[in-house]
């Protein structure tokens, strides 16, 4: 197997899939230290999850603004 192969194999197994799952199984008692250091990891390592993920706030803080706006 390909070295290249075979370190991003570990790093989506050891780092990026679990900080996925952490992300997904978020609760009120989850640490927010926790779940910031996913999104800073994924943010890091995977250029679409960082584009869409600042697209959804974007997003969010429109959504928020107008409502603000409205009232």
């Amino acid at each position: 197997m390909n070295t290249d192969k075979l370190e991003r194999a570990n790093i989506l197994a050891k780092s990026l899939i679990p900080k996925a799952d952490e992300l997904l199984n978020m609760s009120p008692k989850s640490s927010s230290g926790r779940l910031a250091d996913a999104i800073l990891r994924l943010s890091q390592c995977d250029q679409k999850f960082e584009t869409k993920f600042k697209q959804l706030l974007n997003e969010t803080k429109q959504r928020f603004q107008k409502e603000f706006d409205e009232l």
